[in-house]
């Protein structure tokens, strides 16, 4: 690509799984915000930690879009994992992106719709499409799930909060997350191509994830930056997307 890919973690240690990912970086602020500059062979990366929740999301996304005016933007990191068939560690490539948290209903939006904005949010079908590519060239000893991403300014572990999530969206959520939903909100209202790269880190389908978050976090977000790294070698032979 021409012109330069934005990468984006929401904590430390989904930027440090990038940042080992891309190692040729470097290092500075911007506007109060710490951002990396990349050359990954011919293509530029420009590389940032948005900070968790949907606000820090898109502040940070704002920015880069604003002022670096990249070709594509790809949101990295973990998520919840919302179906019982699933299991640590796999990955979730989200083909929809919804707020879990939104209500505007009784104005007549469908419930995760805020006003003024599509109800659900999609990536660009050329990055899904290159994502396919690389995970059938490149596996992961892991399934791949797609379907609908929820996100919201909540870590999802109780279960009032996870029958909420399965009545309103007929169970059809994969994963939850706290970025997603704001990062695809400004990618599209912009008119930037996106992609969402999430791995489970924890299992909130499945009962207490607190201490699995905590102690799959590092390799979750490992296995997200290696098919970030892969997806990355793609894109940068390709002229447009």
């Amino acid at each position: 690509m021409q012109k330069p890919i934005a990468l984006v973690a929401a904590m430390k240690e989904e930027l440090d799984a990038l940042l080992a990912a891309f190692p040729e970086h470097e290092a500075t602020v911007h506007f109060n915000t710490r951002l990396f500059h990349a050359r990954h062979g011919a293509q530029d990366l420009v590389i940032a930690q948005s900070g968790v929740g949907k606000v820090n999301a898109a502040c940070t996304l704002s920015l880069l879009l604003s002022d670096f005016a990249p070709g594509c933007v790809i949101n990295t990191g973990c998520a919840g994992g919302m179906q019982p068939r699933q299991q640590l560690l796999d990955l979730v490539v989200p083909e929809e992106i919804v707020y879990t948290d939104v209500d505007v209903t009784p104005l007549g939006y469908a419930y995760g719709q805020m006003m003024g904005s599509e109800p659900h949010f999609y990536p660009s079908p050329s990055l899904l499409a290159h994502f396919q590519r690389v995970f059938a060239e490149h596996p992961l000893p892991v399934a791949c799930h797609h379907g609908l991403l929820g996100s919201s300014d909540s870590f999802i572990y109780k279960p009032g909060q996870l029958a909420r999530i399965r009545r309103h969206f007929d169970g059809r959520v994969q994963c939850v997350d706290m970025e997603g939903g704001a990062i695809a909100h400004t990618c599209t209202r912009f008119g930037v191509p996106f992609l969402i790269l999430r791995a489970l880190s924890d299992m909130p389908a499945k009962g207490e994830n607190a201490s699995e978050f905590k102690a799959f976090l590092a390799r979750a977000a490992a296995n997200s930056a290696a098919l970030c790294l892969a997806l990355v070698n793609l894109l940068a032979l390709q002229e447009t997307l």
